[in-house]
């Protein structure tokens, strides 16, 4: 009897790729769409397969996967559905934080938090799912949440105006300005209560489906077991700088998902534009992957932000060929080009610093026969 030839297990990008095919690219439309929205069962079948967890070691429920499979995969993920990425991407900080610390900060900057060993398990392999509440961080003047002493434990005032995935998560990760200019990162049950109260769905011009909400919060009492930890503040600042000035393999994901569908287009001239316009992001690609894998964190910012910049231009530029191309029909709400149009303006505000738009600017305002 032949013994059977053992199966090779899933590459995790063809997982990506078949489950985009199969689960994600039908439903995105409707994810987009506030009245309808991002699936439960979508977001749970992109954790069972590991997609949630590609960077975890095998033993802790992820796939072991390294940087550039990470990279391949979230592309993948947000050319397939820009909504369900989005969600699934709030995971990623707090599943960090709770495996011990903040990826790029000296520990002797972090002091850890007994919720880690907590969840740990669970959010490791994306068992359960965590939301954000962060964005306030960047913004310049008081804090929007305070985090005040109480006893063992601490008390949380204030707003919190960005809070992707309410309701499609199990978690949620509030972070908050603690005294002595430092910020304290909590992860609680992602659910209201009298301390706890979260706005109608934002009317946001795309990724309407992702539930994002604000949230109030007037002294929402957090005990040591929900603390994931304690940063300084400003090396916390001088890290967020740097990661933020990176380009993002979400843009990059939708750029190339954009210039397939415009190389499809057969009218005179388009296949010509699509080969220019694809040449210029597998370049573009290749320096941010080799500044992303190959050069330390904190070294040629300039050249990381000028990336970034000219990655969201290009990315504007080409879902706005393909919306010419298409013509009117790009105009129909079941149209993808009208709503990758839509994604690319996305693109270019997430996580947005005043050195990120600067470069943004440049790009946008030069002379594209440069």
């Amino acid at each position: 009897m032949v013994a059977p030839v053992p199966v090779p297990p899933e590459d995790p990008v063809d997982r990506a790729r078949r489950l985009a095919v199969e689960v994600l690219e039908p439903h995105a439309a409707a994810a987009d769409d506030p009245a309808r929205g991002v699936r439960r069962d979508h977001i749970r079948a992109l954790a069972e397969a590991g997609l949630l967890s590609v960077r975890i070691p095998e033993a802790e429920g992820g796939l072991g996967a390294g940087a550039v499979t990470d990279v391949e995969v979230t592309e993948v993920l947000a050319g397939a559905c820009a909504a369900t990425w989005f969600v699934v991407n709030q995971h990623r900080t707090p599943q960090m934080l709770a495996r011990g610390g903040v990826a790029g900060l000296d520990p002797a900057h972090f002091t850890t938090g007994e919720a880690g060993s907590r969840y740990r398990a669970a959010l490791s392999s994306a068992e359960e799912q965590a939301g954000l509440a962060i964005a306030h961080l960047r913004r310049p003047g008081s804090p929007a949440v305070r985090a005040e002493p109480d006893g063992a434990g601490w008390r949380l005032h204030g707003s919190a105006d960005w809070c992707t995935g309410w309701g499609l998560v199990d978690h949620v990760m509030i972070a908050a300005t603690a005294p002595g200019d430092r910020y304290l990162f909590t992860l609680l049950l992602a659910r209201e209560s009298a301390e706890l109260r979260a706005g109608d769905p934002l009317p946001l011009a795309v990724m309407g489906g992702t539930r994002t909400v604000a949230l109030e919060i007037d002294g929402l009492a957090v005990d040591p077991d929900a603390v994931l930890g304690l940063a300084d503040g400003p090396a916390y600042r001088e890290l967020d700088a740097a990661r933020t000035a990176n380009p993002t393999a979400a843009t990059t994901g939708l750029l190339r998902r954009v210039l397939r569908a415009l190389a499809a287009v057969d009218r005179p001239g388009v296949a010509e534009l699509a080969a220019t316009l694809s040449d210029r992001a597998e370049e573009l690609r290749a320096e941010a992957l080799a500044l992303l894998i190959e050069v330390p964190l904190r070294e040629r910012i300039p050249e990381r932000l000028a990336l970034r910049g000219e990655l969201g231009a290009l990315t504007v530029r080409a879902a706005n060929a393909l919306v010419a191309a298409r013509s009117g029909a790009a105009m129909l709400l079941d149209s993808p080009e009208q709503r990758w149009a839509r994604e690319a303006s996305f693109h270019l505000v997430q996580a947005q610093t005043a050195p990120v738009r600067e470069a943004q600017l440049a790009a946008l305002g030069r002379d594209p026969r440069r």
